[in-house]
């Protein structure tokens, strides 16, 4: 197994992967952010105290700084891309870039020792990088980036990872009326067809 922290793309959480990104150089500092809802109280449209049946799923947040550097100070480490440039566009593309078909950012799942073995796929909120250092001709040679990946939930996901939305082509079902039987004041029987598009 790789000795540096690899962020793994994928269409959904349970299809094959688009492709991995290995850091150059490992974080120093990995920020894990967890909340829970206890605290809220809910009420009813009476403004009385409601038990919730079940807690909310709090989604967990990790917060990741690392450094790309095509300088020549650390040249036996491999960068991502042939630049920095194009490892940018890489990462960009396994973690904000739209996918044509679901039309959401990619699903990440990070692989690094045991520091997220407990943890389920994610999806990057934020992705902030800053250049600060250049060649002559103005081309980046250091990048510190910061990405922000909000966990999903499972339970929730998978409901609904196979649907492709919004163009995704669903069942349309209409009530004909003109078939209407009434069988006493408050009973009836319709007939209801599906429509295939």
């Amino acid at each position: 197994m790789s000795s540096n922290l690899k962020l793994v793309a994928y269409r959904d959480t349970s299809g094959s992967s688009l492709g991995s990104f290995e850091l150059q150089l490992n974080t120093t500092k990995i920020t894990v952010t967890r909340s829970t809802d206890n605290t809220k109280e809910d009420t009813d449209s009476d403004g009385n105290p409601v038990t919730k049946d079940a807690a909310t799923f709090q989604p967990a947040k990790y917060t990741i700084k690392f450094t790309l550097d095509d300088s020549g100070a650390i040249e036996h480490l491999k960068l991502p891309g042939n630049n920095i440039s194009e490892s940018m566009q890489i990462l960009e593309k396994y973690t904000i870039i739209p996918d044509n078909e679901s039309h959401q950012n990619p699903y990440v799942y990070l692989q690094w020792g045991k520091t997220f073995e407990s943890t389920y796929f994610g999806q990057v909120s934020a992705l902030k990088y800053d250049y600060t250092f250049f060649d002559l001709d103005g081309n980046p040679l250091r990048v510190e980036v910061t990405m922000s990946i909000t966990e999903v939930d499972s339970s929730f996901d998978s409901n609904l990872r196979n649907f492709n939305s919004p163009d995704i082509k669903l069942p349309i079902f209409f009530i004909s009326f003109s078939d209407l039987t009434i069988i006493s004041d408050n009973t009836f029987i319709f007939s209801i067809y599906n429509y295939q598009t």
